[in-house]
């Protein structure tokens, strides 16, 4: 119950979780051509109740302050003709759909709990949704030239009193390689035959695809569903797969698709314009323990070749690695927020991290067997470069991180800039509850 309602705050904020309910609306706040109601400032201020858990000042003061600067972007936003294209505001309705529908048990049940169809929610919130990146693209302009040089870091750096430097735990500069064994020739023959004796079996009518899926399916996920995969809408599925689907006509069956897991038959069950809802079965071709052993003994060769220099990891990682979180990155985590190749030892998944804790730095850990989200078997290794322990910051080990710092700091200084020099020209009135805020004193005496 605790999660349906934080789903449903999430979803609706404060004033749709309350629309059942009476609800006295009324303007706290007059931007222009904008304004600020006292529900939309409530839903802001219930969420940042669960996502900070102190706050040095007025939160709810605060939080209208940085609604006022939203509708200040809005503003420029209608002045330099700057638009959010309908394309990427219905994307961001789809990505929201598809995050709650997952969250609460799919589209029929989020359909449920919203009392709405899913189309007449997305009306409901495609307003806002437009706002918020027009508000994006107006920020992202004023903010665009903005860089920290060494000299500002520096700066930056020195500017922090020294009892307040931030503290970093343990660090680690942390390669992973992931490889996953190919079949062989004969397994994937022998899916082949499998799942094109299954197709044949359908068209003569010997059963159901919801039975055959059941029975059959090397896709555990939606084999209980008969292979159901739900709604999905184009660049969601592998290249192969998806083409097929969005060709099928009524309950034809299609011919048997090949994709990097395997071997899929499709049946279409609905369309609704660029959305395909089908069943699948997938088989996939066996692995057998001959085949890891093959790849174990393949990846103790590349160990051997990064000690002797004969290969690097960026090569290795390119080439082999299936790991999407470091593949890219010459087989390194990094920071997703500032891109560095230190991260954080507390980030990592627990065994990973429980291997790494124990490693000396320049060494490769052996080659160990892990299993896939997905079921699939592979092995792996770790490389560590280098072990940072627990300190203050400073700037040799901590460069990356002092200049995002740094930058977001002159970002915001800059922003504020801005929101001083705009504003004057801007019609700004604000309820008289708010008259003692210290967070909104900037904006006192705009209104005339």
């Amino acid at each position: 119950m605790k999660k349906t309602l934080l789903i449903l705050l999430l979803i609706f904020g404060f004033e749709g979780y309350a629309q059942n309910q009476p609800v006295l609306d009324e303007i706290v706040a007059v931007i222009g051509n904008h304004i600020i109601l006292r529900s939309d400032l409530e839903a802001e201020y219930i969420q940042a109740k669960k996502d900070m858990s102190f706050y040095p000042g007025d939160l709810k003061c605060e939080i209208l302050n940085q609604l006022i600067i939203q509708k200040l972007y809005l503003h420029k936003g209608e002045r330099d003709s700057i638009y959010s294209s309908p394309e990427m505001v219905e994307s961001e309705l789809d990505r929201r759909v598809k995050y709650y529908a997952s969250q609460i048990g799919g589209e029929a049940r989020l359909a449920q709990y919203l009392g709405m169809t899913i189309n007449e929610y997305k009306d409901r919130r495609r307003p806002e949704i437009e706002n918020q990146q027009v508000s994006q693209k107006v920020q992202s302009t004023i903010v665009s030239d903005i860089k920290a040089s060494p000299t500002d870091v520096r700066k930056f750096f020195a500017s922090i009193p020294k009892d307040s430097l931030p503290k970093f735990g343990e660090e680690l500069e942390l390669g992973l390689i992931s490889m996953k064994p190919e079949p062989s020739d004969y397994a994937k023959e022998y899916a082949l035959e499998k799942i094109t004796k299954i197709r044949q079996d359908l068209l003569r009518g010997l059963y159901s695809f919801d039975f055959a899926a059941k029975s059959n399916s090397d896709d555990k996920t939606t084999a209980v569903n008969g292979g159901e995969l739900g709604y999905f809408s184009r660049g969601q599925m592998v290249g192969a797969f998806e083409r097929v689907a969005y060709k099928l006509k009524g309950d034809s069956i299609s011919e048997v698709i090949e994709t990097k897991y395997g071997y899929h038959i499709l049946q279409l069950i609905d369309r609704k314009g660029e959305k395909v809802n089908a069943r699948h079965i997938l088989i996939k071709p066996l692995i057998v323990k001959s085949d890891l052993s093959a790849l174990r003994n393949k990846m103790l060769e590349i160990i051997s070749g990064l000690k002797s220099d004969s290969l690097s990891m960026c090569k290795v990682a390119s080439d082999f690695s299936t790991d999407m979180y470091t593949k890219d990155n010459c087989g390194f985590y990094a920071d997703q927020t500032t891109g560095s190749q230190q991260i954080s030892i507390e980030v990592l998944d627990p065994l990973i991290a429980a291997k790494a804790s124990v490693m000396r730095e320049g060494q490769y850990s052996k080659p160990e067997k892990f299993e896939d989200i997905d079921g699939t078997s592979g092995y792996r290794f770790l490389y560590l470069r280098k072990a940072i322990p627990s300190h203050t910051a400073n700037l040799k080990d901590d460069y990356q991180k002092i200049q995002a710092l740094a930058l977001e700091k002159k970002k915001e200084d800059t922003i504020n800039k801005w929101v001083s020099e705009y504003k004057r020209n801007v019609y700004v009135r604000i309820d008289e509850k708010y008259a003692s805020c210290k967070e909104l004193s900037q904006w006192k005496g705009l209104a005339n």
